[in-house]
């Protein structure tokens, strides 16, 4: 069950219970406080491009970078974490497909930052095609949306999504199937095809 906080004047939800990156046993209060520039040092570059792959744009990679970190700090105060860099990839993932969810627009792609030699019109088809993917992503349901950007945004492997979310290998790739499936779907109905 998720709990809402405020932090920093911002509503957050807490998912503790979906998070496995805690010891269940471990007492409150640490004897060795996490040094957290270094944590942040450490992370920092895969939480803001994380965000960026899916979000497409700087500012609000940086601000779901931002909500990931203090999101990582109130789960830190529940418990020890296992496994800092699976938290934040999961806390990176799963902020960026809300904050896509909450805008349901598309997303501006920054094409001075691309180098190609294809013609202006193939640009301006695949700026087009991923808006609507990144959009139709964030449509899908949760589990799916995570490893689904997991899979292909951030090109990790079944193993490394099933560790990250906390699932089976089995249900990483049944949830990247139907996705997929869903996917097609959307994009037959987005190319015009019956």
């Amino acid at each position: 069950m998720a709990k809402i906080t405020v932090i920093a004047g911002i509503l957050v939800r807490l998912p503790y219970s979906r998070y496995h990156f805690i010891h269940q046993g471990a007492a409150m209060a640490d004897e060795h406080p996490p040094d957290w520039p270094r944590i942040v040092d450490r992370h920092a570059e895969r939480v803001f491009r994380i965000a960026y792959r899916i979000l497409g744009s700087v500012h609000d990679a940086e601000d779901v970078s931002q909500l990931v970190f203090i999101e990582a700090r109130k789960v830190q105060e529940a418990g020890p974490i296992q496994s800092w860099s699976g938290l934040f990839s999961r806390l990176a993932t799963t902020r960026a497909i809300d904050l896509l969810r909450r805008r349901r627009k598309s997303v501006e792609i920054d094409e001075s930052q691309y180098v190609s030699n294809l013609e202006p019109h193939h640009h301006i088809v695949g700026a087009e095609l991923a808006a609507w993917l990144r959009n139709a992503a964030a449509q899908l349901p949760e589990q799916q949306a995570a490893v689904f950007a997991l899979s292909h945004f951030e090109q990790l492997d079944r193993n490394e999504v099933a560790a990250i979310l906390t699932i089976s290998v089995e249900a990483v790739s049944t949830a990247l199937y139907k996705a997929r499936g869903r996917l097609q779907e959307q994009l037959k109905s987005f190319n015009g095809v019956q």
